[in-house]
């Protein structure tokens, strides 16, 4: 079985993986480095650059922890040199694992010809086209421009610029108060510039606990990042040098940079999806639960799908699509078992400073689903080993289902939060009780024992 991926982010090198560990000869195509947006201008450049900029606030506050210390300061083409290492690397083990793989990648920008025929317009010059059993559609996602906004006017970012680290400017707006958004403005702001965040709803964070919102957006404004919530820039200028974002509000802010962070959307503009067949949702292709599309033999996976668009989501999906893909052309006169990917127990994770990590239900949403939710809440204050580290503040909020004790989310802001989800994500998965999670002994001091105190409080209210 022949199975060809376009697309060589984490969802498409995912599905290729797995599809040659199941036998499959698989070609991968990718237009630029494998490793899609994630490696090499989203997940870790920013991660990396946050790293930085956590040890420059940790210097900030060195006298806290009876230590005398000068503040670090900012040194751009080491910061941009480390960053690129980083990336280098683990492109570098994703390229490595293709070849111990036996998986062909082939360079360059594919466009589909057929159902499953994809035209490769190669980089080292000429095209050569390159048609599977199977076809797996994960081209990712491109950075959302605002249609108000030019952004080819010098002074205007987006997340890709932001990476790149060019600059270090003195005073940043950045529209959009999400998940990048926020993740930019901790890192600038823990480098010494002025940051403004403006976000249209009357939250940051849209859609997340109100409890997780006004934690994480008190941090921030401790660190001196300013909010203006329910508004929104109408227009953009460079005069002088200088930016001048006009907010709906009559506000003007001036800036060195204006900051464009309000998200991304499917990548399928001029790849020939519709023309091959393919149905789609607006700039999104339509799938089944088993990402199968409209064409037999033709997935689809990743941001490319919509959905929650995070690199862990589509590397989960590209491989119970390979699996499918396989499974569906190896079954002969019976119908294959498909997979599906359970949504309700992936966490989601923002890297501002403290961190945050959510996954399932907050209460009133579990309340609106028809679910007799109870909530209990631990703090950080009370741990031992959060209080050493100087990281108090934040908590876990669990929530149950009243009687079973069945878990139905949790949010966590505070230290390692994006580390410690994972214990509520495997107990949701196979079914554990927040009395089970708070009879399992946990280790002293570790600021996991917050999320046993929740459990326990949470078993004594749902009475499980």
């Amino acid at each position: 079985m022949h199975i060809v991926v376009l697309g060589g982010g984490p969802g498409g090198y995912g599905a290729a993986f797995e599809a040659a560990r199941l036998g499959a000869q698989v070609t991968l195509i990718e237009r630029e480095r494998l490793g899609g947006t994630c490696l090499n201008w989203g997940c870790i450049p920013t991660k990396t650059i946050l790293r930085s900029a956590h040890i420059v606030a940790d210097t900030r506050d060195a006298a806290t922890f009876g230590l005398s210390a000068s503040i670090a300061t900012v040194d751009i083409p080491a910061l941009r040199a480390r960053k690129e290492s980083v990336v280098d690397e683990l492109v570098g083990q994703v390229e490595s694992s293709a070849k111990r793989l036996k998986v062909r990648t082939v360079y360059g920008a594919g466009r589909l010809t057929g159902p499953k025929a994809v035209e490769v317009t190669l980089a080292e010059g000429g095209t050569e086209t390159i048609e599977g059993d199977a076809l797996i559609l994960a081209t990712g996602s491109a950075v959302f421009k605002l249609p108000n906004i030019d952004h080819d006017l010098e002074g205007v970012w987006t997340s890709d610029d932001a990476v790149t680290l060019t600059e270090l400017p003195k005073d940043v707006v950045i529209i959009g108060g999400g998940v990048i958004g926020l993740e930019f403005a901790c890192a600038y702001a823990a480098f010494g510039s002025i940051v403004t965040v403006v976000e249209l709803m009357d939250q940051v964070l849209p859609g997340n606990d109100k409890r997780v919102v006004k934690q994480t957006q008190a941090a921030l404004e401790d660190m001196g990042v300013v909010f203006h919530l329910g508004d929104a820039v109408e227009r953009v200028e460079r005069v002088d040098g200088r930016m001048h974002a006009m907010l709906r509000s009559g506000t003007t802010l001036e800036s060195d940079i204006v900051m464009s962070a309000v998200g991304r959307i499917p990548k399928s503009a001029g790849l020939g999806f519709p023309e091959a067949g393919i149905e789609m949702d607006r700039a999104a292709v339509k799938v089944d639960e088993h990402f199968r599309t409209n064409i037999d033999g033709v997935y689809a996976i990743g941001d490319l799908i919509g959905g929650m668009m995070l690199a862990h989501v589509a590397e989960e999906e590209g491989v119970v699509a390979a699996r499918n893909a396989v499974a569906e052309f190896s079954t002969v006169g019976a119908e294959a078992h498909l997979e599906s990917v359970r949504y309700d127990c992936i966490p989601a994770c923002v890297y501002t400073f403290p961190e945050v990590a959510v996954v399932g239900s907050g209460r009133d949403a579990a309340r609106e689903r028809g679910i007799d939710a109870v909530q209990a809440v631990a703090k950080f204050a009370a741990n031992g080993k959060a209080l050493g580290e100087g990281e108090s503040d934040g908590f876990v909020q669990v929530v149950a289902e009243n009687g079973t004790g069945r878990i139905v989310g949790c949010q966590i802001v505070g230290p390692h939060a994006v580390e410690t989800i994972h214990e509520i994500a495997v107990a949701m998965k196979h079914d554990v009780t927040v009395r089970q999670l708070a009879e399992t002994v946990h280790a002293h001091p570790t600021v996991s024992e917050v999320i046993r105190m929740a459990c326990a409080d949470a078993a004594g209210k749902c009475g499980c």
